[in-house]
């Protein structure tokens, strides 16, 4: 079992190229990519995509990537004139707008984001590639050992409140059997209250007998009960199962809901309340899990 919550970062250092990959991963429902890359690595973002998406099955993923050419030992300085002529514009316009003289000097200008550019002269695009799937190569495998840590904590949670789940059935099974018993004597206590009534036995024994068909929640509790070795089945896989625990914890809250519906008792009502309660925490951390 894995989380959908993780961090990786790689590096890679390629003829005086240093690149370094950051991997994060949040919870979402399905597969999301969100992929941020310095120009000078754009065209790789479709090789990049796929990478991620042969490694991750679900949650956001976060792609991020930063690069340092300075080691280098020939480089080629890239000057972005249009971004500079912008920079210079705002701040001209910033300046008129507070009144006050523009004061944005060239080492200022040359100094902000990617007005600059170094790009190794002897760095080919294929090498440039293999860089980058040697950084993320690494990042992403950080990743995955980080969601996989964090699992194997969602997978000890899951288990101690099935364990609750478990215990919590075998009470509701005590408990279910007093309901008609419980009813029988409940009634006849009313009937003594009223001895001026005549009540012909037979009548009494298949009122009762209809109570006892309507509050009969046997069929609930082993389906609970089924719901749960199913679930524990999923917690002990490593495959990508969040959807299918989401969808069985929806089942078991459901039949959760049916028992207390019928409960003809306060024993049973705050068993299957408890029944409701615990399905809940584990359908909240469900939202963890790939």
């Amino acid at each position: 079992m894995r989380s959908m919550t993780g961090y990786g970062k790689g590096q890679s250092n390629k003829s005086g190229l240093n690149l370094i990959a950051e991997v994060k991963t949040v919870n979402h429902r399905y597969l999301d990519l969100s992929v941020r890359l310095p120009r000078s690595l754009a065209a790789l973002e479709i090789p990049l995509r796929k990478c991620l998406t042969e490694r991750f099955t679900r949650g956001r993923i976060e792609l991020s990537f930063t690069q340092d050419v300075s080691g280098a030992p020939a480089t080629l300085v890239r000057a972005n004139l249009p971004l500079a002529h912008e920079y210079a514009q705002a701040a001209e316009q910033i300046a008129a707008a507070s009144g006050l003289k523009s004061n944005l000097k060239l080492n200022t200008l040359l100094g902000l984001p990617e007005v600059l550019t170094l790009i190794p002269l002897e760095m080919e695009a294929e090498a440039m590639k293999e860089a980058a799937m040697a950084a993320l190569d690494l990042a992403c495998e950080a990743a995955l050992a980080d969601r996989l840590r964090e699992g194997k904590q969602l997978q000890a949670f899951f288990l101690e409140h099935l364990d609750v789940l478990d215990e919590t059935i075998d009470q509701l099974k005590e408990a279910a059997l007093n309901q008609p018993l419980q009813a029988q004597d409940k009634l006849q206590k009313r009937l003594l209250t009223m001895p001026d009534l005549a009540v012909d036995p037979q009548r009494l024994a298949q009122e009762i007998a209809l109570f006892a068909d309507r509050c009969d929640i046997t069929e609930e509790m082993n389906r609970f009960s089924a719901h749960c070795v199913q679930m524990r089945q999923l917690v002990a896989q490593e495959a990508s199962v969040g959807r299918e625990m989401d969808f069985l914890a929806q089942e078991m809250n459901r039949e959760a809901n049916t028992i207390c519906s019928k409960s003809a008792s306060l024993a049973v009502t705050q068993l299957g309340l408890v029944l409701k309660a615990e399905t809940d925490k584990i359908r909240e951390q469900i939202q963890n899990v790939e």
